[in-house]
């Protein structure tokens, strides 16, 4: 057994297959060869290399389906400037049936979280967006830069619907192919076996979440009985911080949200101008537990869409807390 144990956690929309998606994030940690504004003065992390066992989350197949891309062209860096397009938002960021909210409750919830995410401040579009290439697999989303303001309202809606879907516990049928799931009962139970697989790994767990992947890390560690205890979180432009997240996620018998008493330490990043997290980036609002709080680490990336995960990964900030929580050196 290892002294650690890493979990990922992904976020929102369509994504690539595990093996691919993992590949990509993998790249985002390591690569030292890093745009402005870190100009590659932040070493990278290589978790094989340092012996550090992780595993991947994968819950996209819930809302999407299997209906991935089956040939690989480089989606690294160099085709960080295609352009998500209208006419291509299913094939990038997927298909989302359009949730039937049961009462005025659930309606509020869909209309203010929506509301709170488009009027976070977020960069201008870049002038010659238009004349960039198109994107065309979701692998592409995972490393964007830049998304015109019309592709960014979509997103963000669809961020409203599968954090919906995920809070009330909606039952989601697929819509090409019939299969049903309760999504807060599926999405829980995954993160659970992987959490309970990485424990016979490592002797502390360490979990890194991003976006939507952050709702699901927060109620698994505070609302899951047989969850093991973690010792470091790290939530990567997460929506946390919107109040109507927050009524969701109370654990029964109190009345505000805390601090999980599972969890040895909790560190938020945000980019303020990352929509999703934008309308409120501090977690503030969680009650300490033990003397134990959540640190909030303001770290900005760059591009007009600032909630890629590739993006946070290489924040130097991130990468001096990540490596200490994980117990190696930057080189």
């Amino acid at each position: 057994m290892r002294k650690y144990a890493v979990v990922f956690v992904h976020g929102l929309a369509k994504k690539p297959p595990p093996p691919k998606l993992e590949e990509l994030w993998r790249w985002g940690l390591e690569r030292s060869s890093t745009p402005p504004p870190f100009d590659g003065k932040n070493p990278g992390i290589d978790l094989d290399t340092e012996g550090v066992p992780a595993l991947f989350n994968y819950y996209a197949d819930v809302f999407y389906g299997e209906d991935y891309e089956t040939s690989f062209d480089s989606y690294y860096e160099s085709e960080s400037n295609a352009v998500v397009k209208e006419e291509n938002l299913e094939r990038v960021a997927g298909d989302l049936a359009e949730p039937t909210p049961a009462n005025v409750r659930e309606k509020r919830f869909l209309e203010e979280f929506e509301r709170k995410m488009q009027m976070a401040p977020t960069p201008p579009d870049p002038p010659d967006i238009d004349d960039a290439p198109a994107a065309q697999e979701p692998a592409q989303l995972e490393i964007a830069s830049w998304l015109p303001r019309p592709v960014k309202e979509a997103i963000i809606k669809k961020a409203a619907m599968e954090a919906y879907y995920f809070l009330f516990d909606k039952a989601y049928v697929r819509p090409k192919d019939g299969t049903r799931f309760k999504v807060r009962e599926e999405l829980r139970n995954r993160l659970l076996a992987n959490l309970r697989e990485a424990a016979e790994k490592g002797e502390k767990l360490v979990l890194v979440t991003h976006s939507m992947g952050t709702m699901v890390a927060y109620d698994v560690l505070r609302n899951c009985p047989g969850c093991p205890p973690v010792d470091t979180l790290f939530t990567l432009g997460s929506p946390l911080g919107v109040a109507e997240v927050q009524e969701q996620l109370v654990a029964e018998g109190k009345d505000k949200v805390d601090f999980p008493p599972l969890l040895g330490r909790w560190i938020n990043v945000y980019d303020p101008l990352d929509p999703v997290c934008g309308a409120d980036p501090k977690l503030d609002d969680y009650a300490p537990f033990a003397g134990r709080a959540v640190e909030d680490v303001k770290e900005s990336n760059w591009g007009s869409w600032r909630h890629t995960i590739t993006h946070y990964f290489a924040g130097t900030q991130f990468r001096a807390l990540f490596a200490q929580a994980v117990g190696v050196e930057l080189r």
